[in-house]
């Protein structure tokens, strides 16, 4: 119900008594003109939670006078900032009728007044994380919003180091670092050697992947198993070992050199190590795809006189093609982030997790971070772009939406 305006009358002069106690107290712990001020933003609070809260159960007020004292406590009492604490409340009067700005609110509040030093870093992701649950709040249970909800802030304070270092240097610190010959160069080989790496893996890799989804014969778990041992083994294991096969002192590189083909130290060497630690990415995430492909319509396919080849280049591959994008994201993704392979087996030309590194031996952190910040937001751009050409593929399969949810 409405209150009436003998209720509001005492309201107002029970909240006038108030502020005029503690004007008069000996100490009073705020000036004249601050406590008119809070005097009349508390009238503000009281009109606002009047209009809002009429017809409201006992509940949502209680939850309303909750909030405000929080409100208090925090930045009034605890940290002191009366001028803060008038425009949040002001600010939590006017977005407590709208429970998803009120959401936002309570965020904003909890970074940039109790997380002060990364606000921003927290701010972005757990708005995010709060749209998330806000938009499926109606289609799953409390129990999911709860497991979704903690994973994703989990995920994020994994992810945190990578979203406060790329708020750590303004962009016209970044841009005189790029135009740095030298990095330019390396971000240039980066992206052309885990490209190249990525294409080549993709030219064995997805027919590897296709015949390991189709056929069945004794020792494949073996086979699968040894596609995974580039992960398995330490980056440094690996640059040992493409040395001692490749390198100048070896004899399949001496006979390589002598044709003028120098692997150590070259393009080549670097688009080799990129293949070895990238090649498991790809081949397992293709072969799940080719898995998802129903074999009735390769069956089908066969049935109306397509050859073998015929069937995996119209019907399985570009049903595949979703699956392949991803593999192939993730394949040039860990090739352009390879660092302990390329620097024992193929340090020159120098590429960008390199020269991160040696510029951080060199001259340390303010040095070396730009650089990095460089790489990740490139790769972040070529990552987000690749994730939207999955929606550009015509052919993908794509479950049943009703699939989705339980």
């Amino acid at each position: 119900m409405k209150l009436a305006t003998k209720q509001i009358g005492v309201a107002i002069v029970a909240l006038a008594a108030i502020h005029i106690g503690l004007g008069l107290l000996p100490e009073p712990p705020f000036s004249v003109a601050m406590n008119l001020v809070l005097f009349f933003t508390n009238l503000f609070v009281f009109h606002a939670a009047a209009a809002t809260l009429a017809r409201r159960p006992a509940r949502t007020v209680g939850l309303f006078l909750v909030g405000y004292f929080v409100l208090f406590l925090l930045v009034l009492v605890l940290l002191g900032k009366t001028p803060l604490f008038i425009l949040l409340v002001v600010a939590y009067a006017s977005l407590f009728a709208a429970p998803v700005l009120l959401g936002f609110f309570a965020i904003f509040v909890l970074s940039f007044v109790l997380l002060q030093p990364y606000a921003f870093e927290t701010f972005i992701p757990l708005a995010l994380i709060y749209s998330t649950l806000w938009r499926v709040r109606r289609v799953t249970s409390r129990f999911v919003r709860l497991c979704l909800g903690g994973g994703l802030v989990a995920f994020g304070i994994v992810l945190f180091p990578l979203i406060h270092l790329a708020t750590e240097d303004s962009v016209q610190t970044l841009w005189r670092t790029f135009i740095r010959p030298e990095v330019r160069d390396a971000l240039w080989m980066s992206l052309a050697s885990s490209t190249l790496a990525t294409l080549v893996v993709g030219l064995w890799g997805i027919p590897l992947a296709y015949a390991l989804a189709r056929v069945d014969f004794p020792g494949k778990r073996w086979v699968e198993t040894l596609v995974d041992v580039p992960i398995l083994v330490p980056q440094s294991v690996a640059g040992v070992a493409l040395i001692v096969l490749l390198g100048p002192g070896s004899i399949l590189g001496g006979v390589l050199e002598s044709f003028h083909l120098p692997i150590s130290g070259s393009l080549l060497g670097v688009v080799i190590a990129q293949v070895f630690v990238a090649s498991p990415f790809l081949v397992k995430t293709t072969m799940t795809a080719f898995e998802s492909v129903p074999l009735r319509l390769e069956l089908a396919s066969r049935s109306l006189g397509a050859s073998p080849a015929a069937t995996f280049w119209r019907i399985s591959l570009p049903l595949a093609s979703r699956g392949i994008l991803v593999g192939a994201t993730l394949a040039w993704a860990r090739a352009i982030s390879e660092f302990g392979c390329i620097v024992l087996f193929a340090s020159s030309p120098v590429t960008a997790p390199v020269l991160v590194h040696t510029e951080f031996l060199r001259a340390g952190v303010s040095e070396s971070r730009p650089i990095a910040v460089l790489l990740l937001v490139i790769c972040l751009w070529v990552f987000v772009v690749l994730q939207f050409g999955q929606t550009l593929m015509p052919f993908a399969l794509r479950r049943p939406r009703q699939e989705r949810r339980p």
